[in-house]
Protein backbone atom coordinates (compact mmCIF):
# COMPACT_ATOMS: atom_id res chain seq x y z
CA UNK A 1 0.00 0.00 0.00
CA UNK A 2 0.98 3.23 -0.12
CA UNK A 3 2.85 5.51 2.27
CA UNK A 4 0.53 7.17 4.94
CA UNK A 5 -1.53 10.05 4.31
CA UNK A 6 -1.78 11.56 6.99
CA UNK A 7 0.07 11.21 11.05
CA UNK A 8 -2.15 11.88 13.89
CA UNK A 9 -0.39 12.11 17.15
CA UNK A 10 -2.10 10.95 20.19
CA UNK A 11 -2.12 12.42 23.79
CA UNK A 12 -0.85 10.10 26.36
CA UNK A 13 -4.11 10.32 28.24
CA UNK A 14 -5.95 8.70 25.56
CA UNK A 15 -4.65 5.14 25.64
CA UNK A 16 -4.02 1.69 24.01
CA UNK A 17 -7.58 0.99 25.38
CA UNK A 18 -8.83 4.18 23.87
CA UNK A 19 -8.12 3.46 20.67
CA UNK A 20 -8.88 -0.54 20.95
CA UNK A 21 -12.76 1.32 21.59
CA UNK A 22 -12.21 3.95 19.00
CA UNK A 23 -11.37 0.60 16.63
CA UNK A 24 -14.16 -1.42 17.47
CA UNK A 25 -17.01 1.74 17.43
CA UNK A 26 -15.68 2.31 13.82
CA UNK A 27 -15.33 -1.22 12.94
CA UNK A 28 -12.19 -1.57 11.81
CA UNK A 29 -10.85 -5.56 11.39
CA UNK A 30 -7.63 -6.03 13.42
CA UNK A 31 -4.44 -7.02 11.66
CA UNK A 32 -1.69 -7.49 13.51
CA UNK A 33 -1.22 -6.57 17.03
CA UNK A 34 1.99 -5.17 18.89
CA UNK A 35 4.07 -6.20 15.39
CA UNK A 36 7.82 -5.04 16.60
CA UNK A 37 9.14 -2.54 14.46
CA UNK A 38 12.11 -0.33 14.70
CA UNK A 39 12.09 -0.34 18.42
CA UNK A 40 8.44 0.39 18.14
CA UNK A 41 5.03 -1.66 18.53
CA UNK A 42 2.38 -1.44 15.55
CA UNK A 43 -1.10 -2.41 15.45
CA UNK A 44 -3.09 -2.37 12.38
CA UNK A 45 -6.37 -2.48 11.43
CA UNK A 46 -8.38 -2.11 7.91
CA UNK A 47 -11.91 -0.84 7.44
CA UNK A 48 -14.58 -3.24 6.22
CA UNK A 49 -14.40 -2.40 3.30
CA UNK A 50 -10.82 -3.22 3.07
CA UNK A 51 -9.27 -0.59 1.35
CA UNK A 52 -7.86 1.74 4.26
CA UNK A 53 -5.12 1.11 6.87
CA UNK A 54 -4.80 2.63 10.40
CA UNK A 55 -1.80 1.39 11.97
CA UNK A 56 -1.10 2.67 15.65
CA UNK A 57 2.72 2.88 16.64
CA UNK A 58 3.88 3.11 19.93
CA UNK A 59 7.22 4.61 19.50
CA UNK A 60 9.06 3.56 22.57
CA UNK A 61 12.35 4.89 21.95
CA UNK A 62 10.40 8.89 21.80
CA UNK A 63 7.45 7.92 24.06
CA UNK A 64 5.11 8.91 21.55
CA UNK A 65 2.33 6.99 20.11
CA UNK A 66 0.29 8.39 16.53
CA UNK A 67 -2.38 6.94 13.84
CA UNK A 68 -1.01 6.28 10.65
CA UNK A 69 -3.90 6.53 7.56
CA UNK A 70 -3.08 4.99 4.04
CA UNK A 71 -5.60 4.41 1.23
CA UNK A 72 -8.37 5.53 -0.44
CA UNK A 73 -10.37 6.27 2.55
CA UNK A 74 -7.84 8.03 4.66
CA UNK A 75 -9.52 11.13 4.79
CA UNK A 76 -12.93 9.95 6.12
CA UNK A 77 -10.85 7.63 8.71
CA UNK A 78 -8.56 10.56 9.41
CA UNK A 79 -11.78 12.58 10.45
CA UNK A 80 -13.33 10.13 12.59
CA UNK A 81 -10.07 9.48 14.28
CA UNK A 82 -10.05 13.46 14.97
CA UNK A 83 -13.43 13.67 16.27
CA UNK A 84 -13.31 9.84 18.46
CA UNK A 85 -9.22 10.57 19.80
CA UNK A 86 -7.43 12.91 22.06
CA UNK A 87 -4.79 14.69 19.37
CA UNK A 88 -1.89 16.77 19.85
CA UNK A 89 -2.32 19.67 17.03
CA UNK A 90 1.38 21.29 15.94
CA UNK A 91 0.07 24.25 17.46
CA UNK A 92 -0.89 23.00 20.80
CA UNK A 93 2.63 21.56 20.89
CA UNK A 94 4.24 24.74 19.80
CA UNK A 95 2.52 26.10 22.15
CA UNK A 96 3.68 23.94 24.90
CA UNK A 97 7.09 23.96 23.40
CA UNK A 98 7.43 27.65 24.41
CA UNK A 99 6.31 27.58 27.78
CA UNK A 100 7.74 23.94 29.24
CA UNK A 101 10.63 24.47 31.35
CA UNK A 102 11.70 20.87 32.13
CA UNK A 103 12.82 18.16 29.69
CA UNK A 104 9.83 16.07 30.98
CA UNK A 105 7.34 18.59 29.53
CA UNK A 106 9.67 19.70 26.41
CA UNK A 107 10.33 16.36 24.90
CA UNK A 108 6.79 14.97 24.49
CA UNK A 109 5.95 18.69 22.40
CA UNK A 110 9.52 18.33 20.44
CA UNK A 111 8.24 14.94 19.66
CA UNK A 112 4.45 16.19 19.10
CA UNK A 113 5.31 19.38 17.00
CA UNK A 114 7.31 16.95 14.18
CA UNK A 115 5.03 14.34 14.34
CA UNK A 116 2.04 16.22 13.45
CA UNK A 117 3.53 19.02 11.29
CA UNK A 118 3.24 19.46 7.63
CA UNK A 119 4.58 21.24 5.25
CA UNK A 120 3.01 24.30 6.17
CA UNK A 121 3.90 24.03 9.75
CA UNK A 122 7.42 23.95 8.12
CA UNK A 123 8.82 26.98 8.93
CA UNK A 124 6.95 28.02 12.33
CA UNK A 125 8.48 24.60 13.59
CA UNK A 126 11.64 25.28 12.92
CA UNK A 127 12.00 28.29 14.38
CA UNK A 128 11.00 27.11 17.57
CA UNK A 129 13.10 24.12 17.51
CA UNK A 130 16.03 26.45 16.73
CA UNK A 131 15.50 28.15 20.42
CA UNK A 132 15.54 24.50 21.46
CA UNK A 133 18.83 23.89 19.89
CA UNK A 134 20.49 26.24 22.05
CA UNK A 135 18.93 24.60 25.35
CA UNK A 136 21.76 23.50 27.96
CA UNK A 137 19.90 20.36 28.41
CA UNK A 138 21.98 18.06 25.68
CA UNK A 139 19.31 15.56 25.54
CA UNK A 140 16.97 18.24 24.60
CA UNK A 141 18.88 19.53 22.11
CA UNK A 142 19.33 15.57 21.20
CA UNK A 143 15.31 15.60 20.60
CA UNK A 144 15.46 18.51 18.13
CA UNK A 145 17.89 15.61 15.61
CA UNK A 146 15.46 12.70 16.33
CA UNK A 147 12.40 14.66 15.35
CA UNK A 148 14.04 16.28 12.35
CA UNK A 149 13.93 12.79 11.42
CA UNK A 150 10.19 12.71 11.74
CA UNK A 151 9.72 15.53 9.70
CA UNK A 152 12.95 15.82 7.31
CA UNK A 153 12.03 19.56 6.35
CA UNK A 154 14.78 21.07 4.37
CA UNK A 155 14.64 24.47 7.68
CA UNK A 156 14.91 21.73 10.04
CA UNK A 157 18.28 20.02 7.79
CA UNK A 158 20.29 23.46 7.79
CA UNK A 159 19.36 23.24 11.69
CA UNK A 160 20.97 19.84 11.98
CA UNK A 161 23.89 21.08 9.90
CA UNK A 162 24.22 23.70 12.80
CA UNK A 163 24.50 21.22 15.05
CA UNK A 164 26.87 19.46 13.66
CA UNK A 165 28.97 22.24 13.25
CA UNK A 166 28.19 24.20 16.36
CA UNK A 167 26.92 21.94 19.02
CA UNK A 168 29.09 21.97 22.47
CA UNK A 169 28.66 18.38 22.90
CA UNK A 170 30.72 16.11 20.40
CA UNK A 171 27.58 13.23 20.68
CA UNK A 172 25.55 16.07 18.93
CA UNK A 173 27.80 17.17 16.03
CA UNK A 174 28.38 13.43 15.92
CA UNK A 175 24.53 12.35 15.88
CA UNK A 176 24.18 15.56 13.20
CA UNK A 177 26.43 14.03 10.90
CA UNK A 178 25.07 10.19 11.01
CA UNK A 179 21.74 12.28 10.54
CA UNK A 180 22.82 14.40 7.69
CA UNK A 181 24.28 10.81 5.90
CA UNK A 182 21.04 8.81 6.84
CA UNK A 183 18.47 11.65 5.12
CA UNK A 184 18.70 11.97 0.88
CA UNK A 185 20.63 14.57 -0.37
CA UNK A 186 21.08 16.55 2.38
CA UNK A 187 24.93 16.86 2.04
Amino acid sequence: MTEFVERLVLKSTFTSDDVDFVSMRRGWVLRQHRLPEGGAFVDGWLTLDGETEIHQVDDVPIGMRYLTVRGPGSTEVAHHIRKDCNLWSTTEALAELSTATTRDDLLPAIYAAALSATDQDAQVVADAFRTVANHPDAEVRQSVLIATAYFPHPALIDLVRELRNSDPAADIRHNAQHLLEALPTTH
